[in-house]
């Protein structure tokens, strides 16, 4: 039974079908692939900025809440 699903297979890819999913499907699926990776690549470095952008804000605003904390009227 194994060697004649080998034997169906190396049938397929050398029918017309088989010879459009090697040669056109197959590249065209792995390019289409490759985008998605680096588009997911690019989105995770944006949101790693601004991740970071947020813990300095958030740093700012709590270094400001505290120096008027301190002194209300030297800032004002």
């Amino acid at each position: 039974m194994h060697i004649k699903i080998n034997t169906n297979m190396s049938e397929f890819f050398r029918s017309q079908m088989g010879r459009k999913l090697l040669d056109g499907d197959i590249p065209k699926l792995v390019n289409v692939l490759e985008r998605i990776a680096i588009q997911l690549e690019k989105k995770n470095t944006l949101e790693e900025k601004r991740f970071r952008l947020d813990e300095k804000l958030r740093k700012l605003q709590i270094k400001e809440a505290n120096l008027n904390a301190i002194a209300p009227n030297k800032n004002a």
